[in-house]
């Protein structure tokens, strides 16, 4: 008897990392699957069969997904023929929201042509508590049932028909390294003040937020001499990363200035860790506030993007960690709201107190 096939798409490292504990999960229940798709270096690492780089379906902003189109409907027509071809028994996307949802409603308009249909299934709610519970009508449409990581949620798309189920994040069930635990796994001194620069796992939130982030350390380092931050890459970024620290701070790593490149897989490390971090919306901000780290948001989007993010957004929910609390846990810089100089003066005070954590 073969095993089940399971189809999978991921577009980002956090999806990435979320396709990772649904293939541990399924391996813990033994529930033995053939899980191919699109998927990155975690689900890889599993067995996970990509027929497509994860990086190709990667677009930050409206005006940048859009510019997109021509490339992203060719990727799509070629896996719809693929799984067409192959008929897995359930395809899962994983958040990458925007594209997830206009391949699930296209897939499933090819699979009612062909008198066949498989479940389609989106785990990550797309944040339509941030831009407006009138998107959950277009989830309604892609998919037959939606996973939420948190329970606010549900109510926006139930109320649309929408079938849903709260998995919980797993990151609130890992447990994590105290600070001194941490620092040692990291081979920096507990002494000394630590700030994290988590600048996003995208090209183009790297490109817009570390060039800043770097300044604003520079800034940092000349009132506080012993600072030392740590910078978490992901693997699709982490060549982009290596060269921009290497033209900014004017040598090839940042060693020697105390700053310290890890892997993305050290990120409950990191933020352990350290005593202060510039935050790159997105949901690291959650991963941040569960490991208690104080420090703010910054975000550039696009140009058209932030035209409609005047029109539709709801600012106090953009950051994840704060619509989950429904307090401000960490505020929020967008666009020119923010300098190497004021970035360094949020985190001054926050570094002059170190082991302080929010709770």
């Amino acid at each position: 008897m073969t095993a089940p096939s399971l189809f999978m798409m991921v577009g980002e490292a956090s999806g990435d990392r979320l396709g990772a504990e649904v293939m541990k999960g399924l391996a813990a229940r033994n529930a033995a699957c053939d899980c191919w798709g699109v998927g990155g270096d975690a689900m890889q690492s599993l067995g996970f069969g990509s027929v497509m780089a994860m990086d190709d379906f990667t677009v930050l902003g409206v005006g940048e997904a859009i510019k997109a189109i021509p490339r992203l409907n060719r990727l799509a027509n070629t896996l719809i023929d693929r799984i067409m071809e192959t008929r897995p028994d359930a395809i899962l996307t994983i958040d990458n929201k925007g594209f997830s949802m206009r391949f699930a409603r296209r897939l499933k308009k090819r699979m009612a042509r062909a008198g066949w249909h498989a479940p389609i299934l989106h785990l990550v709610a797309p944040t339509v508590w941030a831009w407006g519970g009138w998107r959950a009508r277009g989830v309604a449409k892609s998919v037959d049932h939606l996973m939420c990581l948190f329970p606010f949620e549900e109510p926006y798309f139930t109320r649309h028909g929408v079938e849903v189920t709260v998995v919980g994040h797993p990151s609130a069930e890992r447990p994590r390294p105290g600070r001194d635990e941490a620092r040692g796994t990291l081979g920096i001194d507990p002494d000394r003040p630590l700030l994290a620069l988590l600048p996003g796992s995208r090209s183009r939130e790297v490109a817009t937020l570390l060039p800043d982030m770097l300044r604003a350390f520079s800034i940092l380092k000349a009132e506080l001499p012993s600072l030392q931050a740590v910078l978490p890459m992901a693997s699709n970024v982490a060549s982009g990363v290596t060269a921009m620290v290497g033209r900014i701070t004017g040598e090839g790593s940042g060693h020697d200035q105390g700053l310290h490149l890890r892997p993305q897989d050290d990120l409950d490390v990191v933020l352990a860790a350290s005593d202060a971090g510039m935050i790159c919306s997105g949901t690291v901000t959650l991963e941040a506030a569960l490991a208690g780290l104080p420090g703010a948001v910054y975000y550039r989007p696009d140009w058209l993007a932030r035209k409609l993010g005047n029109i539709f957004v709801e600012r106090s929910n953009v950051v994840l960690a704060n619509a989950i609390m429904g307090e401000q846990i960490y505020p929020l810089y967008l666009n020119d709201e923010f300098s190497p100089q004021s970035m360094a003066d949020a985190a001054l005070p926050l570094l002059t107190r170190p082991g302080t954590r929010i709770t």
